[in-house]
């Protein structure tokens, strides 16, 4: 029993030397100055910028397209109200105005999309999807209590 572990351990010990060694023989090779890291830095950089730039135009295509089917509901809302009894008209109306408004603050939000930093995008994102989501949430809310 004592010479297996004897033995394993020989052999534990043995690849770790050889692990070590390796390394060592590999940072040896790699010599890093300091104007590659700084190269490096500055693409790590650029590739952050673009990426987050990307994130931003997809973001933005997308709360337009939303921006947009919201509006087509709010014209099916307007055709409504010529068509609907005093009671109705009124509160279509009252919904309508307060739908307007949350989508225009939503256009807001979604315009201070494109001027975002890239400090600053995940706040914008975050209050922009806030803003999506209360408009979403009205006109679902609108359509189902509307004849």
């Amino acid at each position: 029993m004592k010479n297996r572990v004897g033995g394993l351990l020989a052999i534990v010990g043995t690849g770790l030397l050889m692990l070590f060694g390796a390394v060592a023989a590999g940072a040896a090779d790699k010599q890093v100055s300091g104007g590659t890291v700084v190269k490096e830095a500055q693409e790590a950089a650029i590739a952050t910028k673009d990426y987050t730039i990307q994130q931003k135009d997809v973001f933005q295509r997308k709360v337009q397209v939303e921006l947009d089917e919201i509006q087509v509901h709010i014209a099916k809302l307007r055709g409504q109200v010529n068509h609907a009894s005093t009671e109705a008209r009124t509160d279509i109306q009252k919904a309508i105005v307060e739908l307007e408004k949350k989508r225009d603050l939503a256009k807001k939000k979604a315009e201070d999309i494109h001027s975002a930093t890239a400090s600053s995008w995940e706040q914008v994102k975050s209050k922009t999807a806030a803003a999506m989501d209360d408009l979403r949430d009205s006109v679902n809310r609108t359509l189902s209590h509307l004849p």
